[in-house]
């Protein structure tokens, strides 16, 4: 029988994660509970769940995890035999007893409520240092429950009694089964080629024994799998045809990493029915391999997707460029608003890239590109370079999507640093997964806002991801030609506006591109120019950096570098640091001040996104 689960507020999530952070299982465990203020139930009708059936959930569970060392090992994380063995158990668990249906089984709250409320102690044993991504739910593919779940749905689900579903998700280990759910989604989110990759995995041998070498052939086999749906329809085959399919490409891999062609024997593992239920992937996007004018070759406008769209800079300039802009998402709600409020016509999708679901008709009927400027702040020094681990990153979201999009072309914009530091490896090591996974090619470029003509001196990096032939003819954008505008002449009129006499002597001696605009992050007090440097750069020009104006200076204004900062210094108006950013000046943004100024700063410059959005479009028309 099923059963409609609990679901934790948005807001509670937040609130648990944070006062569960940093402590040990055994505290946890006393926290534990079947029910929160802040829980509701889905409003599609049918039977709740029983609170006492959720105590019996969590017995299991707790048992399960106790056989395996919990909580004694709540200093170090459990062995990998011990974690895998846990892991099966809970999979058959949650999906045979605990009555999950499919649809919630997507909903982020759902797994938030068991990790944070009925079962906090358990996730933060499996999983010592209760990283987000595995507890909040923002990221099912990773969430300690909500992963296995989906694993047991899609390897047999009620199809399998419960020894045969045990047998049929050994065929796999945690490793392999965390290749193809967490980071191959486009073959994860097919049941039937997920049961075909069972049956045929379980016929080989892989000839050496070392745990390294069968995890070497697995990988090269998923890549070949990829490879291939750009040409074959899987879920179109019969169960005889794809498996002799998959058993090609495993032969393929075993000669390429081992030298054999074949194994030796059949493993011990059950036949996998050949159709279950599960959930069928979404209308794929271009292929990988697309020709060269497939993007043209009907008449058609290339399509793009704006992932942490944000004030809709890169999207602003990508749809000058010549792009059309099928979808923009955006966590911030004023910032949709100021979307939707721009551009009527766009689909703005509100939400946490994590929880943005994949198999929405817009995402699913894919892009020819698929852009994502990234959240600064996890990776700047006043974020505390937390990179991945931060909760406000956005990068296993963007590639979770791409896995589902299927772009052409892939582009993600951060700060240089995001390129080159050591400490931010492991981000780049995702990236460079997926780049491999689509048979792709990377190339990282750097444009400088001032050679696009922006007053201002600000880096923005780019990784770029495309075929190999389309790399061939695919450029990064050189400086505009002309004179560069500089901070004082691009504010002159508005410093003038107001009756200020000595408009133009600033504008004189403010005669050089601004300082990089920033501040205005998330979480980090109001809006003001940035940190005691970037203010000390703006004071020499003239300029208050700890908070702005209201309106431009009055005839009365004296510009005192003697005076109190706050006091004989100019301040910027939103309008003004909006020029900066090479805003279009009918750009109307939504929200507060500090919202506001938070959009601003944080902004691609338009004129830079077009900019390379022209080098883009000739690598999807064809141009050398």
């Amino acid at each position: 029988m099923v059963f409609l689960m609990p679901q934790l507020l948005p807001s509670a999530i937040d609130e648990l994660y944070a006062e569960h952070l940093g402590e040990t299982p055994e505290a946890l465990a006393g926290r534990a509970a079947v029910a929160h203020p802040s829980m509701y139930y889905a409003a599609t009708g049918g039977s709740r769940l029983p609170a006492d059936r959720l105590a019996v959930l969590r017995s299991a569970i707790v048992a399960k995890a106790t056989e395996n060392g919990y909580p004694q090992a709540s200093s170090r994380p459990p062995s990998r035999r011990d974690a895998a063995r846990f892991d099966m158990d809970v999979a058959q668990i949650l999906y045979q007893e605990a009555g999950i249906m499919p649809a919630e089984a997507l909903s982020p709250q759902l797994w938030a409520f068991l990790s944070l409320v009925v079962m906090p102690d358990v996730a933060a044993w499996r999983f010592p240092g209760f990283n987000p991504r595995r507890v909040t739910g923002r990221d099912i593919t990773r969430h300690v429950f909500g992963r296995l779940w989906w694993r047991a749905h899609l390897v047999g689900g009620e199809r399998l009694d419960r020894e045969d579903l045990f047998d049929a998700l050994a065929v796999l280990g945690e490793e392999a089964f965390d290749q193809v759910f967490a980071r191959r989604t486009s073959i994860g989110a097919s049941a039937h080629l997920v049961c075909g990759i069972l049956r045929v995995w379980q016929e080989f041998d892989i000839p050496e024994e070392e745990e390294v070498a069968d995890r070497t052939v697995f990988r090269d086999f998923l890549k070949r799998i990829l490879r291939l749906r750009a040409f074959v329809s899987f879920d179109a085959l019969g169960e005889e045809d794809l498996d002799d399919e998959l058993r090609a490409l495993v032969a393929e891999s075993l000669r390429a990493t081992t030298g054999v062609a074949e194994g030796a024997g059949r493993r011990d593992a059950p036949v996998v029915p050949a159709t279950v239920p599960g959930p069928r992937p979404a209308a794929g996007g271009p292929a990988v391999a697309a020709s060269s004018d497939a993007a043209s070759s009907d008449g058609r406008r290339p399509t793009a997707i704006d992932l942490c769209a944000g004030v809709g800079g890169l999207a602003l300039g990508l749809e000058q460029a010549g792009f059309d802009i099928a979808a923009a998402v955006e966590i911030d709600k004023d910032s949709c608003d100021t979307l939707r409020i721009n551009r009527p016509a766009w689909r703005v999708m509100t939400g946490d890239l994590a929880s943005v679901d994949p198999g929405d008709p817009v995402l699913g009927t894919g892009a020819d590109l698929l852009v994502c400027g990234l959240p600064r702040s996890p990776y700047t020094s006043a974020g505390r370079q937390r990179a991945t681990s931060d909760p406000r990153d956005a990068l296993e979201g963007a590639l979770r999507l791409a896995r589902a999009v299927r772009p052409r072309i892939l582009v993600l914009e951060n700060i240089p640093d995001f390129k080159e530091k050591p400490k931010f490896e492991d981000a780049r090591s995702m990236l460079l997964e997926l780049v491999e996974e689509f048979g792709f090619e990377l190339d990282w470029g750097e444009l400088q806002a001032v050679h696009f003509n922006v007053p201002q001196n600000r880096v923005h990096v780019f990784a770029a991801a495309m075929s190999a032939a389309d790399m061939k003819r695919f450029s990064w954008p050189g400086p505009l030609e002309g004179r560069r505008p500089t901070l004082g002449e691009t504010l002159l009129p508005s410093m003038a506006s107001g009756g200020w006499p000595h408009a133009e002597e600033w504008a004189a001696q403010a005669g050089v591109p601004a300082p990089l605009i920033v501040g205005g992050a998330t979480g980090r007090g109001g809006a003001d120019l940035g940190p005691s440097r970037t203010k000390a750069m703006w004071a020499r020009l003239g300029v208050y950096g700890g908070s702005l104006g209201d309106g431009p200076p009055g005839p009365d204004f004296v510009l005192d570098h003697d005076a109190p900062p706050n006091q004989g210094l100019l301040r910027l108006t939103l309008e003004q640091v909006a020029l900066l950013q090479g805003l279009p000046s009918d750009w109307k943004v939504q929200g507060l001040k500090t919202s506001v100024y938070r959009q601003i700063s944080q902004a691609v410059p338009p004129v830079m996104a077009r900019a390379l959005g022209r080098s883009l479009l000739n690598v999807l028309e064809g141009v050398r």
